[in-house]
């Protein structure tokens, strides 16, 4: 999960509020899981006192929003904590313990989570702003597809993650259609269809393409989903590929 709160930080940080906007953090049920898995509520009080309450037993402490750092003071009693802001808004806080990497606490408004399901709510946030679609892959895992705001589906030069993380380079079988998309630096750099042509002597070849009725050289041909042996291939009339070693040539 803190992986996750990380790569979200980074990739939403131009949407997120500030605790400068102080109405947005006081006199809210705020709720998180603290380092032991056990919920913690804290309610932020206009004059700067700080209600803590866990498993029934409240704590007074303090509170105060440093500007000039983006950075949330807590006072517990016992000890005092520096917060650095990660991402705001109404319904969910993610802070970065001061001074670490990558040791980030999520904070959620119960008024605008009732489930507390901070994951959730992250994970439609995150499609709804990076305009996210997903698909299915053949191996499980889902694909997520930054689409161009005027695009409905993959298209060449979109962003892709894998649970948030940028993708390996590589090519990824979409389950769905069977299309191939393949990847570069995390982006879409070609997506390959399989079309399928009956050859004269009543074949069915399988043919990757990257755009659908063309065939090019190096489109990889398949017969059974194995690569088509060598060799010379009539489809319909005048009309004809060679094979060699799986590939048109």
């Amino acid at each position: 999960m803190k992986t996750y709160l990380m790569s979200f930080v980074t990739q939403l940080k131009r949407y997120s509020d500030s605790l400068d906007k102080t109405s947005i953090l006081i006199d809210k049920p705020w709720a998180m899981i603290d380092e032991e898995f056990e919920m913690q509520k804290l309610i932020f009080r206009k004059n700067k006192e700080l209600i803590m309450s866990k498993n029934g037993q409240v704590t007074l402490g303090k509170w105060d929003y440093l500007s000039e750092a983006k950075s949330l003071l807590i006072d517990r009693g016992s000890d005092k904590i520096l917060f650095n802001e990660g991402f705001i808004d109404q319904g969910v806080m993610i802070l970065k313990l001061d001074g670490t990497q990558n040791k980030y606490f999520a904070l959620a408004n119960e008024n605008q989570i009732p489930d507390l399901d901070v994951f959730t709510y992250l994970k439609k946030l995150r499609y709804t702003k990076l305009n996210i679609v997903i698909n299915e892959l053949c191996d499980g895992r889902t694909l997520e597809i930054q689409r161009y705001a005027d695009r409905t589906d993959a298209y060449r030069g979109n962003r892709v993650y894998i649970d948030s993380e940028e993708v390996e380079d590589g090519s990824y079988c979409m389950k769905l259609d069977n299309r191939k998309i393949v990847v570069k630096q995390s982006k879409i750099e070609a997506i390959l269809y399989r079309n399928k042509y009956i050859t004269k002597d009543g074949i069915e070849l399988s043919i990757e393409q990257s755009e659908m009725g063309y065939r090019r050289c190096n489109d990889f041909v398949f017969i059974n989903d194995l690569p088509a042996p060598d060799g010379k291939y009539i489809i319909g009339v005048l009309n004809s590929v060679k094979v060699r070693k799986g590939m048109i040539v």
